[in-house]
């Protein structure tokens, strides 16, 4: 069997959720597998490098570290994504700088409860260059960008995909030359795309993606929506990094759970975590303003005919007043939920990273 290429990008900063996406992928794939980690290096230091060789080392697995330095800086022009850093790009250079035929590419923001391999020895449609999950927010490409669905005369209500998780045929985007034209289009259009590297990938890609199902990159708001914390899915953390503070719910306390047993626990004292329990304080306080402010905008919009405006508002409005009704009941749930999270044991064999 062949070995199974992973690929990551991180800097400092995304540690440690590069180091708990590393540890859950290699936990659960099959162990008869050898595997050969890339990792894209924007500024991981060197302390960080060696706690993640110690890991796999003490892991016990068939497996091979890369760290692969890049420099972002081509990407200049292009929007700045979060952070105010251009290492979100870095998907993109995953063909010019990785000599493999193809690869598994993960978020740093994701947590792994499925043997990857599965998806590494997927036979991807006849046409298709890459494989991946339907985004669970940005539903087409005019979500997007309209303007530049139309400009490249594509359906603007065609499919659009999240980039999270990826299975890549590298030597057929080499021979496309997508690394160029992703430059091209980034640089052409900036400003004008809403989620970077990811609306390249969707644009320049349109109709060359093999769909996968949801449980390969399941968003964590859907994960916090479940009725029970079934797990055989790939976690991706996409609304925010939840060792930053994160997003108050069952999946953040998943990733502070796992990190424990993983030994690199979530700093819950730090600054990102007090601005995020704001955050909460906030958005639950101001719900009922926001469900009033859009229904009144929205029926302001439909007295003067602009239905679109009307439809779009009556809509955030409906997902405002929801929000209120179910809180009592979410609220239980979610304790419930967090409870049995609390109590579980992820056997991942990882010791300190003090030596």
């Amino acid at each position: 069997m062949k070995p199974v290429v992973l690929a990551l990008a991180s800097n400092e900063r995304y540690f440690p959720g590069l180091y708990c996406a590393v540890v859950s992928a290699l936990t659960h794939l099959d162990g008869a597998r050898e595997v050969n980690l890339k990792v894209l290096d924007g500024g991981i230091s060197r302390a960080s490098m060696d706690a993640l060789s110690r890991l796999i080392d003490r892991l016990g697995r068939p497996a091979r570290l890369e760290f692969v330095t890049v420099d972002p800086s081509v990407f200049g022009k292009a929007t700045p994504g979060p952070g105010r850093s251009h290492m979100t790009y870095c998907r993109i250079l995953l063909p010019h700088l990785l000599d493999v035929p193809r690869l598994i590419y993960l978020d740093c923001d994701t947590l792994v409860f499925r043997d990857l391999s599965e998806l590494f020895d997927l036979e991807l449609s006849p046409g298709k260059v890459l494989a991946a999950v339907p985004d669970s927010e940005t539903l087409s490409l005019a979500d997007d960008s309209r303007t530049i669905a139309d400009a490249m005369n594509l359906l603007a209500e065609g499919a659009y995909f999240n980039c999270g998780v990826m299975l890549m045929n590298l030597d057929e985007l080499r021979r496309q030359h997508f690394f160029q034209r992703s430059i091209e289009f980034l640089n052409s259009w900036s400003g004008k795309y809403r989620f970077w590297d990811q609306s390249a990938i969707n644009f320049i890609l349109n109709g060359q993606v093999h769909e996968l199902a949801e449980y390969w990159n399941r968003a964590s708001w859907r994960f916090d929506a479940q009725q029970n914390n079934d797990l055989y899915c790939v976690l991706h953390y996409t609304t925010s990094a939840p060792w930053l503070g994160g997003t108050w719910g069952p999946a953040q306390v998943l990733f502070e759970r796992f990190a424990v047993d993983a030994a690199l626990p979530v700093n819950l004292r730090s600054s990102d975590f007090k601005r995020s329990a704001r955050r909460h304080f906030w958005r639950n306080a101001l719900a009922p303003l926001r469900a009033l402010a859009f229904s009144i905008a929205s029926l302001w919009y439909q007295l003067i005919g602009k239905k679109d405006k009307s439809a779009a508002y009556e809509k955030v409005a409906r997902y405002w007043i929801d929000y209120i009704r179910n809180a009592p009941r979410r609220r239980v749930l979610h304790r419930q939920r967090s409870q049995e999270i609390n109590r579980m044991k992820f056997n991942l064999h990882a010791s300190p990273l003090v030596s």
